[in-house]
């Protein structure tokens, strides 16, 4: 009788993890038939060979790009360099891309950038925020950008026990920023579990020098956030959130 019951509960359960499967692979459009486009004004950009993962524009239509994410469960085409930060002027005929030297006292040897965010404060002074995974945990990273030598200086890094397994980061005033969490288990094999039962345990979080809260829940996988143009909402996948200003 132990075994039979035994064997229901495993075959529910496998039933259970089977449907979840095929509905995850619904979700991520595994099953989608790509067809081919030739764009017509497009052209490749080289020395990006190891993918970017996020890209943001000044006004003045330069544009910072982060290479180069090392991510637990997914391939890498360099896993023994360390990632960079390209800037691109989006006003050339064919952009080209430079890689941006960091001073400061940076570990540059442990740089792994994933999402980024520009700030410009009153005085027309350019900050970037990178997201940065060093051993595999998560950080903020504050670099000033001088815009005449071509590169970043190292400010500061900010760490929390709310910021974990961070995908991307809008920022809206010093040190203010939305973060959003892409995955709840560190773990490659728990965090494919995760996206396959669809467990909405990721958030978006606030942090400021003052406080830090999640002030939004319930995401199987919380990823890009942005913000509208006069800084009133920001949004995160279909996710509206009115600005605390």
């Amino acid at each position: 009788m132990g075994k039979l019951v035994a064997l229901v509960l495993l075959g529910v359960g496998l039933s259970l993890v089977g449907e979840r499967f095929l509905e995850f692979r619904e979700r991520s459009n595994a099953s989608r038939e790509v067809e081919s486009v030739e764009p017509e004004n497009c052209h490749l950009i080289e020395e990006i060979e190891n993918g970017s993962e996020d890209i943001d524009i000044l006004p003045s239509g330069l544009a910072f790009i982060s290479s180069g994410l090392k991510y637990q469960g997914l391939p890498n085409f360099a896993p023994n360099e360390p990632g960079k930060i390209f800037l691109i002027d989006l006003n050339e005929q064919k952009p080209r891309v430079q890689a941006l030297e960091i001073s400061g006292g940076f570990d540059k040897e442990l740089f792994n950038p994933h999402g980024i965010s520009i700030f410009i404060d009153k005085e027309h002074t350019v900050y970037l925020y990178v997201v940065n995974h060093p051993h595999m945990k998560s950080t903020v990273e504050i670099f000033k950008f001088e815009e005449q030598q071509r590169s970043l200086v190292y400010l500061k890094t900010i760490k929390h026990e709310l910021l974990k397994s961070v995908n991307d980061i809008v920022v809206f005033g010093p040190e203010q920023f939305y973060a959003t969490r892409d995955h709840y288990f560190t773990n490659s094999f728990l965090s494919l579990f995760e996206m396959i039962l669809d467990l909405r345990w990721t958030y978006v979080l606030f942090y400021s020098p003052r406080e830090v809260k999640v002030v939004a829940t319930g995401f199987s996988s919380a990823n890009g956030i942005t913000v509208s143009a006069d800084q009133k909402y920001f949004a995160s996948r279909i996710l509206c959130l009115r600005s605390p200003g």
